[in-house]
């Protein structure tokens, strides 16, 4: 059989299967119920209990002690004094003025920078004595080296010349330089031919010579012989040559 929605017959069917449904629950739920043993509860007997109230020990202050007031002192009472009498001023007699001197005008002062100037003009004079002085000095010490120098040349020529045997073909016009080394001893340590005489024979003479002479005076003034004498050019001339 079909339902129809239109027909409202047709819910009262369902309608009363779902309440017979509903009811048997119902009745079943009910005697379940019933049939359950009553449970003993027990309930716990009440504790008998009372509120004491304990007193706290107050904490003990210390006793203020009051302020004892000090009694002010008397103040002592001054005696009275009786003013001092004014002093009479007194007359002041007017003094004559006296006559002024009149000083005797100042000498002008000098001018700045005056004495500037003055110490520099004698700085200038004082410097240009020294330079003077000292230029003295120098062409006083190149004298006496020139000397000693020439003094020294003249030996030296007077020895070698003494020593030097001249070859046969040596003439008066050769002339030849040698330069000599020397020690403070005088000691001849070298010679070298600086410029030849263009005779072979004439130059070799002229070294034998120096090497046969030896040793040469020298200076006592170390200073002069490092400057002058420890090496020196030597010129020389066969002056007793037969042509």
């Amino acid at each position: 059989m079909s339902l129809h929605f239109t027909d409202p017959t047709s819910f009262k069917i369902p309608a009363i299967i779902s309440a017979l449904i509903i009811g048997v629950l119902m009745l079943l739920l009910t005697t379940q119920w019933i049939g359950e043993q009553d449970r003993i509860v027990k309930v716990p007997e009440h504790i008998a209990a009372r509120i004491v109230q304990v007193n706290k020990p107050k904490p003990k202050t210390a006793p203020v002690k009051k302020a004892v007031k000090k009694k002010p002192k008397p103040k002592p009472i001054k005696p009275k004094t009786q003013p001092k009498p004014k002093p009479v001023p007194k007359k002041v007699e007017k003094a004559e003025p006296k006559a002024v001197k009149q000083d005797k005008p100042a000498k002008p002062l000098p001018l700045p920078g005056t004495d500037f100037l003055d110490a520099l003009e004698e700085e200038e004079t004082q410097m240009a004595n020294d330079r003077a002085a000292k230029e003295a000095e120098q062409a006083k010490q190149a004298e006496y080296e020139q000397e000693q120098e020439a003094s020294f040349i003249s030996q030296v020529r007077a020895l070698i010349g003494a020593a030097w045997r001249l070859p046969p073909s040596a003439k008066h016009s050769d002339e030849l330089e040698l330069r000599i080394y020397l020690v403070p001893t005088g000691e001849v340590t070298e010679v070298v031919l600086l410029k030849s005489s263009g005779n072979d024979a004439l130059d070799r003479s002229a070294q034998q010579a120096v090497w046969r002479v030896g040793v040469l005076p020298v200076p006592q003034d170390a200073v002069l012989f490092e400057k002058n004498f420890r090496q020196f050019v030597l010129t020389l001339r066969p002056e007793n040559a037969r042509l």
